[in-house]
């Protein structure tokens, strides 16, 4: 008979190692009972369920851009986190004629996978609903700021990434926790910070 009635799933098998569970990212800051440790859990877990947390740019995810550059981040803070776990939308939103601003200039903002991977980001930190954020900030993942003459859709892939997450970092420095641009570029100020994110810098 040979091989006729052999099942491909069958004959010589090879062992399977099972795959360990990855860590949380940023598990190491404190157990499951601390402060810290419910704040990064929460902000794993709402991430593993955020729209747009299959978006790719350069390589990353949402999710592994924020575990990466924040959540395992020796240079960030547990203050800084818990911080960023209680920020409301009030503290983000932009005023409604600068968002009139940013749709006239760029009126797909909305719709850019740059823009729902930077809200995904944010709104896994937070706790605030995607879809409120994004409708109060329609620059997020834009590069440039809305009241200077520099606001575009960045066409690299490494821009978009790096404008991302410098998005993540200044809106919450505006929102009152400071120490984050530095944490993640080197440097606090927001102009500064964001050259050193718009030529490739930045510790992530």
């Amino acid at each position: 008979m040979g091989h006729a009635g052999l099942s491909t799933f069958q004959g010589v098998s090879t062992p399977v190692r099972a795959v360990a569970a990855q860590p949380t990212p940023g598990a190491w800051r404190g157990g499951p009972d601390t402060e810290v440790g419910k704040a990064v859990q929460a902000m794993w877990t709402r991430m593993q369920q955020m729209p747009g947390n299959d978006i790719r740019i350069k390589g990353d995810t949402p999710a592994s851009l924020l575990g990466r550059a924040i959540l395992d981040s020796k240079r960030v803070t547990n203050e800084q986190l818990i911080a960023m776990s209680k920020v409301s939308l009030d503290q983000l939103a932009t005023d409604p004629a600068t968002r009139q601003k940013v749709l006239d200039k760029v009126p797909n903002a909305r719709e850019l996978p740059v823009h729902k991977f930077t809200v995904a980001m944010l709104s896994a930190a937070t706790g605030i609903d995607p879809r409120k954020l994004s409708e109060a900030c329609p620059d997020l993942g834009l590069t440039g700021a809305p009241n200077t003459p520099l606001l575009y859709a960045a066409k690299t892939e490494r821009m978009q990434r790096s404008t991302a997450l410098h998005d993540f970092t200044d809106y919450l420095r505006g929102a009152g926790i400071k120490g984050l641009n530095k944490a993640v570029w080197g440097v606090e100020d927001r102009i500064l910070s964001a050259l050193v994110s718009a030529v490739g810098g930045g510790r992530y």
